[in-house]
C-alpha cells in the first residue's frame, strides 16, 4: 500500500468569482474539497506546460530552419487542449503503486472461459 503524501508548502491564491464559483462547482461534483481539486487541476496545468516547453524545446534552432515563403509559416499559434480518458497501463499501474489494487481481472486471458 501506497503512503499519502506529506503536504508541505503552501501556496495562497486570489481567484476571481467566476473562477472560484467553478472550483467549487468541481469540488462539489467530484465530493472533494476545493482544495484538493485545486492541486488536481494545478497538476494538469503544469503537466501542459512541460509538454509545451519540450515541445518548443524540440523544435529546430533558427539557423537551421528552411526560409519561409508562405507568408503565413509565421502566422501566431494557440494551445489547443484534446482531453481524452485512456485506460493506464500495466507499467503506470505498477509505477503509481495501483496494481497490487486492481481486481483479478487484469491477470492474463487464457481465453478459457
Amino acid at each position: 500500500m501506497t503512503t499519502p503524501r506529506k503536504l508541505k508548502e503552501v501556496l495562497n491564491v486570489r481567484l476571481d468569482e467566476p473562477l472560484a464559483r467553478e472550483l467549487r462547482r468541481i469540488a462539489a461534483t467530484r465530493e472533494q474539497s476545493e482544495s484538493e481539486v485545486a492541486r488536481w487541476l494545478l497538476q494538469y496545468g503544469i503537466e501542459v506546460s512541460r509538454r509545451l516547453e519540450a515541445k518548443r524545446l524540440s523544435e529546430p534552432y533558427e539557423w537551421q530552419k528552411e526560409p519561409a515563403d508562405d507568408p503565413w509559416e509565421r502566422r501566431p499559434g494557440l494551445v489547443e487542449i484534446d482531453a481524452r480518458w485512456r485506460e493506464m497501463t500495466d507499467t503506470e499501474l505498477m509505477e503509481l503503486g495501483l496494481y497490487d489494487f486492481l481486481p483479478s481481472t487484469h491477470e492474463q486471458d487464457d481465453g478459457e472461459p
